[in-house]
């Protein structure tokens, strides 16, 4: 086998679609045809090919990672989760243009997650990925825009896959915030609505007691 062509993508100059013996085979970014070491008129073997067919769905699964963490960080299990889901659809995609037979809705499971866990790693070597400083944001973005206590912002970081606990050194003044935008015609009222924020026992009860609620 032979490379015929490397010619750059017309809709992104930071790839280039690599040709073996006069076909499409494969579309890499640029500095991976570099480090592969790739040009015209070189000859391969099904190993060399299947190498850089390895390194185009790496590249297209970082891609879409980063894509994906451009909108606002995520945790590890987020992205992971993304990146599973969205190579198993491309999977069906592609069966579906070989048998015609619609993909099933569901996403399936991915039996290969070589990939993903490369992409994960490189994600955490570059700092992109770092569950610590996510939960860290999380809690902020709680305490800023939707205040909750400690107790229910650490259990949307596990439904996130996120194992760090965070500490709300904050969680009584964001308690008292909330006192403060309501009107509660009971002690018990305005208990029950900080235990469904997620707010612990002692820091409303000492929110309560120093917001003195009328009976």
């Amino acid at each position: 086998m032979q490379i015929t062509k490397l010619e750059y993508q017309k809709n992104n100059p930071n790839r280039v679609n690599v040709f073996v013996d006069g076909k499409f085979a494969v579309g890499l970014e640029v500095n991976d045809v570099l480090k592969l070491g790739l040009a015209n008129g070189q000859e391969i073997n099904q190993e060399e090919l299947n190498k850089i067919i390895e390194q185009s769905n790496f590249g297209k699964a970082f891609n879409a990672a980063v894509n994906f963490l451009s909108f606002r960080p995520r945790s590890e299990w987020e992205v992971r989760q993304y990146l599973t889901k969205k190579m198993n659809y491309e999977l069906r995609i592609k069966n579906y243009a070989k048998t015609k037979k619609r993909p099933h809705n569901s996403y399936s499971i991915i039996h290969d997650s070589g990939d993903v866990d490369r992409v994960i790693d490189k994600l955490k070597g570059l700092k992109l990925l770092d569950d610590q400083a996510f939960a860290q944001w999380w809690a902020e973005q709680r305490s800023q825009f939707r205040p909750k206590g400690q107790r229910a912002i650490n259990a949307e970081l596990a439904r996130k896959g996120v194992k760090v606990k965070i500490k709300l050194e904050n969680e009584a003044e964001l308690a008292s915030k909330l006192l403060a935008k309501k009107t509660f015609t009971s002690k018990d009222q305005a208990f029950r609505h900080l235990l469904s924020r997620g707010f612990s026992y002692d820091t409303i009860e000492s929110v309560i007691e120093k917001a003195k609620i009328k009976e």
